[in-house]
Parts: C-alpha cells; sequence; structure tokens
C-alpha cells in the first residue's frame, strides 16, 4: 500500500495503492459486504429501514488492520469502506421491493410462491450494473457542487481521519460490539423458543373509537436501528407511528379496511417525495444561474473519470440493460411489452439513481427518499405494463423483478455517492475505487436473494409478522389496486396528503433551526407496523442517555448497535438455515411456556434491553478519539 504521512490533512491528494494491496483489500471487503448484506435482509425486512454501514466498515477495518497498517491504514480504509457497503445497498433495494409478489399472492388467499431465485439474482446484478454505471458517469458533476453537504461522507471522512493518525487507538470492541452481538443474539434466541414474550408493554393512549395501542417491541434490531438515527428523525418516526395508531383505530371502530393506514402513509410519502423533487430542482436551477466557487481544498483531478473508465461505465450500463431485457424474456413477455417497459425502465433507472446520488448528498441518506422515489417509479412502470396489456397476478409476478432492478439502482446510488465523496475528501482518486464499489454490489446482488429466500421458506413467510417488509406490503396494496381494478380509498389518502403537506412544513421550520424533520420519516412511520416506531424511539432515546447528542453525531455507540442488529440478524438466519435443512424449529422449553409467567419475563427482559444498552453506550462514550461532533448521522435508507 501507499505510505501518506499522517499529518496530511482531509483533502491531500494521495498516491494510487498497488494493485496487490488493491485486490486484498477488495477481497476483505467484498467478504465484509456478504456478511453485511445477509444480515441486514432480516433486519430491513422486520423494520423496513436499512442503516448504512460505511462508519461501521471502516470501525471494522480500523479494528482488524489498525496495528498491522499503522500510517498505511489511510487508503485501505477509503477502498475497504466503498467495498464493504455495497451489499447493503442491494439489501435494501431487493427487501423494499421482491416480497410484493409474496405479499400480493397472500392477500388474495391464493398459493404463496417462493422467491424466484434465478430471476431475482439477475434482476439484482441489472440493478448493480446500471446504478453503478449511471452514478459513475455523474461523479464529476455532483462532487463538483460544494452546495451538497454530504453529511455521511463529511463524518466518514472524519472517522478515516482519526484512524489514520491514531492506528493503534482502536475502538473498545469488548464494551461495545461484542455485548451487543451477545444480546442480540441471546434475545432472538430467547424471543424464538418464546423464553421472553415479544413485547415489553402495550401503550394505550386512548383516542377514537377502540383507542390507540402502541405496542413497545423487546427486539434489538429496533433497539438497534434506532440508536443509529438522530433523535429528531427517530421522533418523526414515532410521530408517523402515533398516527398509525389513531388510523387503525378509526378505521377498526368505522369498519374500514384494515390496510387503511398504508393508503396514508402512502399519500403522506407522495407529497414528501414530491416537495423534495421540487425544492432540489429550484436549489439547481439557482446552483446554475449562480455558481458557487470550487472548493479549494480539492484537487479537480480526484474526480476526473478516465476516458477508458467512462467506456467501462457505459459498458456496464449496456449489459445490465440487455440483463433487464432477457430477464423480461424469461418470464414470457411479448417484444412489445419488453421495448416499451424495458425502454420506461431504463429510462427511470437513469433519471432515480442520479437523482438519488444527488439528494443523498443534498440532504443525506438519511432521509433520501428511496422507497418514495422508487414508489414513484412503481406507479410509472405499472401504467405503462397496464397500457402494454398486463393485468392480474401474472402482470405483477413480470412487473416486480423490473422494479427490483430499478430500486437496486437507485439504492446503489445512494450509497455511492457518499462513499465517493468519502474517497474524494480524503485525497483518493474515484476513479480508483469504482471497481470495488462493483464488487461490493455484486456479491450482494448473489447473497441478499439467497438470504431473502432462506428467511421467507423458515420465518414464517414474507409479509408475516416475523417479517412484515413494510415498504413491500404497501406497494403490493397499489398494485392490488390498480391491476385487480380495486377501488382507491380517497378518504385516507386526502388524509395522508393533509398529513405530509404537515410534515414538509415541519421540515422547513426545523430547517430554518438546523434541524433535520424529515416529512419522508413522518410518512415511513406511517404505513412501518406501530412496534417498530416505538421500539427505534427507544433505541434513539438510549443512545441519547448516553451521548447527550440530538442531531450532531458522534461514532459512539455504532459497534454497540450494529452489534443488536447483526447478532439478532446472523441468530435468525442461523435458525432460518437449520429450519429449511429440516429441524422443525422447537425445542422442549418453547413447548413448557407458560403464558401466565409473560408479566414477569416481560418486565425482566425490558430492563435488560434498556439496562444493558445504556451501560454499553456509555462504555463506549468514554473512548475519546471519536468523540468530536461530526456533520451528520450514519447513513439510513427509508
Amino acid at each position: 500500500m501507499s505510505d501518506p504521512s499522517a499529518s496530511e490533512g482531509s483533502g491531500a491528494k494521495m498516491g494510487p495503492m498497488p494493485m496487490q494491496h488493491r485486490i486484498i483489500t477488495i477481497a476483505i471487503g467484498a467478504i465484509v459486504s456478504a456478511l453485511l448484506s445477509s444480515a441486514l435482509v432480516i433486519a430491513t425486512a422486520k423494520a423496513g429501514i436499512s442503516p448504512g454501514v460505511s462508519p461501521l466498515v471502516v470501525l471494522f477495518g480500523w479494528i482488524a488492520c489498525g496495528a498491522y497498517l499503522g500510517p498505511r491504514l489511510r487508503p485501505f480504509l477509503s477502498l475497504l469502506q466503498v467495498t464493504g457497503s455495497g451489499g447493503v445497498a442491494v439489501s435494501a433495494g431487493v427487501v423494499f421491493t421482491a416480497p410484493i409478489v409474496q405479499i400480493f399472492a397472500k392477500n388474495l388467499g391464493i398459493d404463496i410462491p417462493p422467491v424466484d431465485l434465478p430471476v431475482m439474482i439477475l434482476a439484482s446484478l441489472a440493478g448493480s450494473l446500471i446504478g453503478w454505471g449511471f452514478v459513475g458517469l455523474a461523479t464529476e458533476r455532483f462532487l463538483t457542487d460544494p452546495k451538497l453537504p454530504a453529511p455521511e461522507a463529511v463524518a466518514c471522512d472524519r472517522l478515516i481521519q482519526t484512524a489514520a493518525e491514531h492506528p493503534d487507538h482502536r475502538p473498545p470492541v469488548l464494551t461495545s460490539l461484542a455485548p451487543g452481538l451477545m444480546l442480540g443474539g441471546a434475545l432472538k434466541a430467547l424471543l424464538h423458543f418464546k423464553v421472553l414474550p415479544d413485547k415489553i408493554a402495550t401503550l394505550n393512549l386512548g383516542g377514537w373509537g377502540t383507542g390507540v395501542a402502541l405496542p413497545v417491541p423487546l427486539s434489538p434490531v429496533y433497539l438497534g436501528i434506532g440508536a443509529l438515527l438522530t433523535v429528531p428523525t427517530a421522533l418523526m418516526i414515532f410521530g408517523g407511528s402515533l398516527i398509525h395508531g389513531l388510523a387503525t383505530a378509526y378505521s377498526g371502530a368505522n369498519e374500514m379496511p384494515d390496510d387503511t393506514y398504508r393508503w396514508v402513509g402512502g399519500a403522506a410519502m407522495c407529497v414528501a417525495v414530491v416537495w423534495s423533487l421540487a425544492r432540489y430542482s429550484v436549489e439547481g436551477r439557482r446552483a446554475r444561474r449562480n455558481p458557487a466557487p470550487a472548493a479549494g481544498d480539492l484537487d479537480a483531478s480526484l474526480i476526473a473519470l478516465p476516458p477508458e473508465t467512462k467506456r467501462r461505465q457505459m459498458i456496464a450500463i449496456a449489459i445490465g440493460a440487455v440483463g433487464m431485457l432477457a430477464m423480461m424474456g424469461m418470464l414470457g413477455a411479448t417484444i412489445v411489452q419488453v421495448a416499451a417497459i424495458g425502454a420506461v425502465a431504463i429510462i427511470l433507472a437513469a433519471f432515480l439513481s442520479s437523482l438519488g446520488a444527488l439528494l443523498s448528498l443534498q440532504v443525506g441518506a438519511s432521509a433520501s427518499p428511496v422507497s418514495g422515489t422508487t414508489f414513484m417509479g412503481m406507479l410509472v412502470l405499472s401504467l405503462t405494463g397496464l397500457g402494454v396489456g398486463l393485468t392480474g397476478v401474472s402482470g405483477v409476478t413480470f412487473l416486480v423483478p423490473v422494479v427490483v432492478a430499478t430500486c437496486v439502482a437507485v439504492c446503489a446510488a445512494n450509497d455511492a455517492s457518499q462513499d465517493y465523496k468519502t474517497v474524494q475528501l480524503n485525497g483518493f482518486r474515484v476513479s480508483d475505487h469504482l471497481s470495488g464499489q462493483m464488487v461490493g454490489l455484486a456479491v450482494g446482488a448473489v447473497v441478499v436473494p439467497i438470504t431473502l429466500s432462506i428467511a421467507h421458506q423458515s420465518l414464517g413467510g414474507l409479509g408475516s409478522p416475523a417479517l412484515p417488509c413494510p415498504q413491500a406490503s404497501f406497494f403490493a396494496t397499489v398494485l392490488s389496486t390498480l391491476f385487480l381494478d380495486g377501488t382507491i380509498p380517497w378518504g385516507p389518502v386526502l388524509v395522508g396528503a393533509a398529513l405530509g403537506v404537515v410534515a414538509v412544513v415541519l421540515e422547513e421550520v426545523g430547517r430554518l433551526r438546523s434541524a433535520l424533520l424529515s416529512s419522508l420519516a413522518l410518512a415511513v412511520g406511517i404505513y412501518l407496523p406501530a412496534e417498530i416506531g416505538c421500539g427505534i424511539m427507544l433505541g434513539a432515546t438510549a443512545r441519547f442517555i448516553a451521548t447527550r447528542k440530538l442531531s450532531s453525531s458522534t461514532h459512539t455507540g455504532i459497534l454497540s448497535a450494529a452489534g443488536l442488529i447483526t447478532g439478532y440478524s446472523f441468530t435468525a438466519l442461523a435458525v432460518g438455515l437449520a429450519i429449511v435443512l429440516g429441524w422443525d424449529g422447537e425445542i422442549g422449553l418453547a413447548a413448557e411456556y407458560d403464558p401466565s409467567t409473560a408479566v414477569p419475563r416481560t418486565i425482566g427482559g425490558g430492563l435488560l434491553v434498556v439496562t444493558l444498552a445504556v451501560i454499553t453506550f456509555n462504555y463506549a462514550r468514554k473512548w475519546s478519539p471519536l468523540d468530536s461532533d461530526s456533520a451528520g448521522g450514519e447513513e439510513t435508507s427509508v
């Protein structure tokens, strides 16, 4: 590896990494990508939120190689965070959309199909190639705009700087990651075997009709994801849960459909996304009319793409497009359907992936409207499909893989823009890191569908209480209306649109006060199961008690929170794999479970989670090098 001085500042141009060291780093990143993407499939299906992992990957590299690499750590971490985070982007793209098929069938009461592995892997690879290609070609555009704050990239850059300056002062694994992993895994086992109930309590808030009941879950996934979010974002999601409870209570008391809350949340999400797009368009027009001076501390050559690199990006887009067309042919589409839907899908992928990259740098990945932009794309693709003769169950089954490819492209761009900005801030050429990003994406494109299939077979099925897949559940509701001549419930839609306007006003007021109150977070909270918002608020509160940070974020507690999520997910994956291989999923202890002991076990479990979480975050707080303020929170896609 190159040997940059530890004293070189951010933005100083660094020499290229030797090829042998690049290959080793990318190989390590591919392993990290496979592990994290497989673990987060279950977490994303359960919570409807995919936490970004670039800071976590940096911390892992620092822990594993800091003492060995010393001053050579900086280029290693820069390339590792690009490669290791790629698979998680695929995880978000697939889990947000692929379960539509199974949930759609479940809602209709027909046979629920398995996850079509060849089609899902092909869709994931096609989306990865298209997103990687388009965001690569747009690199020079979005990395030269000094008005894009790139909060996660700045935070990750500071973390890498700290690691390079203090390679031996590594994070306290024994007081953060290790207890998080053990607690997350142990709680999943105790919940699976019914030693502990799955809820700490139920908050009865009163309200319309039957009243508003908000379950407080005993889930390390929700606790961990909440700890990765800033408190304002968690509050907005929790506010959405309150609205969810009101909508559910009102619809139940008035004999309205059970999915009423989804239409409320979906309408609010549409308003939030349209506002984000409109505001970005206006600000972009202003920037073009009054261009800001280029940042003086960044070398323009760092983001310049050589002609051969641009050719590779275009070839990747072409291969991805061919793969998407081939996939549609495999599903039995006519030539007209392949031509029409394929053309629209590629145009959408180009527009939405570039837009996703820019929005991620503008508002931060935690507020980037991935599910919202995907929803808009799905509507356009659905109308195109209806126009060329797609109908019924077969029409939805055909359309979903195309939506998966589009969503993966958007999520890949959402992740890549922050990672490339981190590379630029660290003084390395972005073009030297593109191959690492593609390897991470390709690994995720294979691992994620396989993990999703295992989860579907063994953990109750996609769309079940164990794997609610909130985005896919809402999308399935919309497609059922479009493809089965359903009726749009305009009352809930109008209520949701009004709530979306309120959320946008809150976001703009918060912006004036330098607080990120994401309107999309409120909308997502509405169509998430109510207990998710409560669990996320609990996790955010636990981290706040330890860090006393509301909006700005240190990296305190990342390892603790990641341990909770990863420990739970790997235990769930291990249980699922054992069930697929023939285990019945039961032991004697589960059969002896006595519901009459639920109350003391619930209290004990709740106190255990809260106490250990706060203690763990407080131990991590004592680690000084990372306790300086950064520019933003960790990456999260909603």
